[in-house]
């Protein structure tokens, strides 16, 4: 399953630093970031199911992180999907709060779920829009997608740093390289 994760030159991350962590260590799935990543929203999967997780960034671009699961059916991919949802709430919010880390810092963001439609490749699930802001200035622009196909689940996320380019427009480049890894020859079964 990995073969269809992107690298960082498909990524347009080159010369960016690449961190992976070996399949069958993964035990959550996180559903969002929420403004306090404290309280991260997850579902538990049986780490037998996990195939490697990548992450790949370049400072002040961007940043993705692709990882997957098999699981012994389409059911049980299903059922963690219906956990998935359960969770979606959370992931949908306006507001502002201090910085666990600093108490100096105002972080402000939006979270925006929704249903991820049956694309032509089969995916389905969720895609989840996300903009953060550090002291009433844009910090990143986030897509996160989480979906299945068959008992193959896939969570991936591209958060764009890009401090100017207008938020729609790097909503529509995040697409763009995910939608790469969802296009994957090597994806298909």
């Amino acid at each position: 399953m990995t073969a269809l994760f992107l690298t960082p030159a498909t990524a347009s991350l080159s010369g960016g630093e690449t961190r992976t962590v070996p399949a069958g260590t993964i035990t959550n799935l996180d559903v969002c970031v929420p403004l306090d990543p404290m309280n991260t929203p997850t579902v538990a999967i049986d780490k037998r199911y996990a195939t490697a997780k990548q992450e790949i960034g370049l400072p002040y671009k961007g940043h993705l992180t692709q990882q997957g699961w098999i699981l012994p059916t389409d059911a049980d991919a299903a059922h963690v999907m219906k956990q998935v949802r359960r969770n979606l709430p959370r992931c949908r919010y306006s507001g502002s709060t201090n910085s666990p880390m600093d108490p100096r810092t105002r972080i402000s963001g939006t979270s925006t779920p929704e249903k991820y439609a049956r694309d032509s490749f089969g995916w389905h699930g969720h895609r989840i829009e996300q903009t953060m802001n550090r002291n009433g200035e844009r910090a990143s622009v986030s897509t996160l997608l989480l979906l299945q196909r068959g008992p193959v689940l896939l969570a991936l996320d591209y958060t764009n740093y890009t401090p100017k380019t207008p938020e729609q427009k790097l909503r529509a480049y995040n697409m763009t390289v995910l939608s790469k890894v969802l296009a994957h020859p090597d994806g298909h079964r």
